[in-house]
């Protein structure tokens, strides 16, 4: 895999064997696939009708003299026959087949030559040397001289050895190649190809360890446990080795000498930052070495290490070296190790922390102490997943059991927040006793994986009931947490006994928590201040804030949809890592792309979020991100996609009564229905989940189905209803609750009202500050607002609406079915002529020739009146204008008539 250069050159050197002998050299890391690229070569040799001989350097056999020789000439004897006598009998006494006095260097080459392109007359050979490094002396005396006189010779070399170590080979005027890593594209396929089904942490680790190494990406995986391959355990901090991949190295470890093995083992436990030669210098005098800067030469010389004095910083050559050295040390010499980087690295307490756990190999309070504040801190900055190992060795370190378990419970929260859920449900399931912490684990499992709502109520609010009450910082941080999980579970549920369990614990919760509950527990009544306090809270943000406040605030800016008015100050607040750390940005962003019309970009976040839902199991949140691509497809019109994402929707939801996630599929079905235009289906669709004029309580969606049931119900007929439910939101004072409701129930209140006012309330819309940053809605507004100017024969103005909500529908959110109306009222607007008749002018206006079109489809008057926004009465008297301009008496004949223009207009 991804060695086509590579290929290519092979190929071409056997194309050339015919005429003219060649070499060539292959150079490359170990492992990283110069065997494999010899194999392919012999293969291809072997059908183009080439012999195949193979040469494999060895080290046992690296003092045997002409061992290596060995393997290249016998198998040619059968042709020495054909040499001249003292020719064939140097061979003989080289090859230990008779005994002789000693024979010159020269003589020996000529020889082997002389055989070489005697055995080449009879087939054109392909000679293929491995391990080219190890090959004894004589041996590459012999090749040496021989890879330099092939002219003539219908012979092919193909050399491989380790870069910058080709033992005893001359290598002046050869042919290099040199085989570098894997490209990262390469890297991957041949993981997935050997190796399918790894979790993406775990693939992504083996990828960074392996750096484009053919040998490691194959061998690599094999080494773990199942749970590590599936991503359940995390990995170690290095990789355990198979006896391919430590031999690929272990020869020159072991060459070197005690202290430098010593000093490249604190390097693989300390890292390989720059400065670190002079952590590594401190800890070897510590452990009791004289340090000498030479030390490090061989292992320079032998290819292991990199030394930068400038940087005064150690380099492994391969993270593959790093990894052989750790394995080759015994435990003993790696506790002692550890225990003198510790000894240097006061002032940096989170590696002194894990070095000290490292090092020890029994229970021990100081060091548990000392990895759990390492711990709090890799959790304050995002880093969950490395929080729970901490946490996790800490436990395990515990003399104490009241210790033991609070440790464990944080262990096991700190992985289910990292999305290691069945570590997280493993480590919950280990405490003897349940706490507050274990059932938030165990609920957060069951929500985020088996969306099982029930579950979490019934494992979490008994807890949540019976904790004491407390305001330490560590206890209202617990039952946050625990509130999370619960409210979440109570909204994505949307089941009205539900809710009465999360009022009896709110009163316990942070502001923060209390802010959010009021924006979606009731928004209608309890969110009008939220915005405030959003901006209050903000304020008070820094790098040391917790990230689970920060979640709160991201969940309610998402329901009021101003996230994105936030983003960039949080993340500046709170610190890029930390904040990018937190998986609830991405459904965010996800909504609020929608929100604003930006639906590439929906798409693309919502894929992404499946992607990593998928592999950590967030089941529930893989269908959070299918409902976002719902949203587009519906918006687009695109009804296959829409059909095949509703029915993952459902598939999930039903079964487990998540009746927030069912209520998307009306509110998705509703919105495309829209925009074909038909209304009824529409109506039907958003007044079951929001009847008209009510808005229900623990319902945070209400907003999504507001315009389209009050533009559905004026559209089929249904005033009083529409009225009623603008009526309603405007009792609820809606607009002050965000700006984006602002231009809702505006665009509503246009929609609903008498004719004669329905003007200065669109304009009023469309004077709302920002009202265009919500492309959607704002392109609705103009092209309702153009419907009404063209049916008061105000065609200018009625164009000019028209015009821009025709780009905001093509250009920006490319809805095809929603510019299509935005088009056909154009036209009924007066853009365009006449419709040629039978070669005769047309007498039909735009609109007369819509009505017919309709017509000819079948609908009533009444059904091509909701769709025109007119009364049946005018749609019936242009269809009685119509009648004498097609020359026909009744509706059958109107499909016909219309035909026979548009065969008119293509002549």
């Amino acid at each position: 895999m991804g060695r086509t250069r590579e290929l290519h050159a092979l190929e071409a050197m056997l194309g050339e064997v015919e005429n003219e002998g060649t070499a060539l050299l292959l150079q490359g890391d170990p492992g990283v696939g110069k065997t494999a690229l010899l194999d392919a070569v012999a293969a291809q040799a072997r059908s183009n009708g080439l012999r195949v001989v193979r040469v494999v350097g060895g080290e046992s056999e690296q003092e045997l003299a002409f061992s290596a020789l060995h393997q290249l000439l016998h198998p040619l004897l059968d042709h020495a026959a054909e040499l001249p006598a003292f020719q064939s009998a140097v061979l003989e006494q080289v090859l230990s087949i008779r005994e002789g006095s000693d024979l010159g260097r020269f003589a020996i080459s000529a020889a082997a030559l002389a055989l070489l392109q005697t055995a080449s007359r009879a087939y054109p050979l392909l000679v293929v040397v491995d391990d080219l490094h190890w090959i004894d002396r004589s041996s590459a005396e012999v090749l040496t001289f021989m890879t330099r006189r092939l002219s003539g010779c219908r012979a092919a070399f193909v050399m491989a050895t380790r870069g910058g170590w080709n033992g005893f080979l001359d290598i002046t005027g050869l042919r290099v190649l040199n085989v570098g890593p894997l490209s990262a594209s390469d890297a991957s396929a041949l993981l997935d190809s050997r190796h399918p089904g790894l979790a993406e942490p775990t693939r992504r680790r083996l990828l960074e360890e392996a750096e484009g190494n053919a040998l490691a990406l194959v061998e690599l995986p094999g080494q773990l446990t199942p749970a590590q391959r599936d991503g359940i355990d995390a990995l170690p901090v290095n990789l355990p080795l198979s006896s391919r991949l430590e031999s690929v190295f272990a020869d020159r470890v072991r060459s070197l000498d005690t202290v430098t093995r010593f000093a490249l083992l604190l390097t693989a436990l300390d890292g390989q930052r720059p400065g670190n030669l002079r952590d590594i210098r401190a800890a070897t005098v510590q452990a009791g070495h004289e340090w000498d800067d030479g030390l490090l030469e061989t292992g320079e010389r032998t290819g292991l290490i990199r030394v930068d004095h400038l940087a005064e910083q150690i380099t492994f050559r391969h993270p593959l070296v790093r990894s052989c050295v750790v394995h080759m040390s015994p435990s003993g010499r790696r506790r002692t190790a550890h225990r003198a980087l510790a000894a240097i690295t006061e002032q940096h307490p989170e590696r002194r922390a894990w070095h000290l756990a490292h090092a020890a190999d029994e229970p021990d309070e100081a060091v548990a102490l000392a990895l759990t504040q390492a711990a709090e801190r890799a959790q304050a900055r995002g880093g969950t997943a490395e929080a729970a190992v901490a946490y996790r060795r800490a436990a395990e370190l515990s003399q104490d059991p009241a210790e033991r378990a609070h440790r464990l419970d944080k262990a096991a929260f700190a992985a289910a927040v990292a999305g290691l859920l069945e570590t997280a449900q493993e480590l919950a399931s280990a405490q003897t006793a349940e706490t507050l912490r274990s059932a938030t684990t165990a609920a957060y499992v069951q929500f985020h994986r088996e969306g099982d709502m029930d579950a979490v109520f019934r494992i979490l609010l008994p807890a949540m009931e019976a904790a004491p009450r407390s305001t330490a910082a560590e206890d209202v941080e617990a039952f946050d947490d625990a509130f999370y999980v619960l409210l979440n579970a109570a909204v994505w549920g949307g089941r009205p006994e539900a809710w009465p369990g999360v009022y009896r614990v709110v009163d316990r919760v942070s502001e923060a928590a209390r802010m959010c509950f009021d924006c979606v527990a009731d928004p209608a009544r309890t969110a009008h201040h939220v915005r405030e306090r959003l901006d209050r809270m903000t304020a008070t943000l820094s790098p040391g804030t917790p990230l689970r406040r920060v979640n709160w605030l991201i969940y309610t800016a998402m329901y009021l949809d101003c996230f994105t008015d936030y983003d960039g100050v949080w993340r500046d607040r709170v610190g890029a890592d930390a904040y990018d750390s937190l998986r609830f940005t991405v459904v965010a962003r996800t909504h609020e792309a929608f929100m604003r019309g930006d639906w590439d970009r929906t798409v693309a976040v919502a894929t992404h979020g499946i992607a990593d839902a998928t592999v950590h199991d967030y089941n529930l949140m893989h269908v959070v991100f299918t409902y976002g691509l719902a949203m587009v497809a519906s918006g687009r019109g695109d009804e296959e996609a829409l059909r095949k994402y509703c029915d993952t929707i459902a598939t999930w939801a039903e079964p487990r009564r998540a009746q927030l996630l069912m209520s998307t599929l009306n509110e998705c079905r509703a919105r495309a229905a829209m925009g074909r235009g038909d209304f009824e289906e529409a109506y039907q669709l958003a007044s079951e989940v929001t009847p008209a004029g009510e808005l229900p309580p623990h319902f945070p969606h209400f907003q999504r189905f507001f315009l389209d049931l009050v533009e559905s119900a004026m559209r089929t007929g249904r005033k009083a209803q529409a009225r009623a439910h603008v009526a309603a939101g405007q009792r609820a004072r809606l607009g002050a609750v965000s700006p984006h409701l602002e231009v809702i129930l505006a665009a509503a209140a246009a929609i609903a009202a008498p004719d004669e006012q329905a003007g200065e309330l669109y304009e009023a819309a469309l004077a709302i500050p920002d009202v265009s940053v919500w492309t959607y809605d704002h392109a609705r507004i103009r092209l309702l607002y153009g419907e009404w100017l063209r049916r008061r024969r105000e065609y200018k103005a009625a164009r000019a609406q028209l015009s821009a909500a025709l780009e905001l529908f093509e250009q920006r959110l490319k809805a095809p079915l929603w510019a299509q109306r935005a088009r056909n009222e154009l036209r009924a607007a007066g853009v365009g002529v006449g419709v040629p008749q039978d070669g005769r002018a047309a007498a039909m206006s735009a609109q007369e020739r819509r009505i017919a079109e309709l017509a000819a489809k079948g609908l009533s008057n009444k059904e091509i009146g909701q769709q025109l926004n007119i009364s049946p009465r005018t749609a019936g008297a242009h269809l009685y204008r119509v009648f004498p301009k097609l020359g026909i008496t009744s509706r059958a004949a109107l499909r016909d008539a219309l035909r026979m223009i548009e065969e008119a207009q293509t002549v």
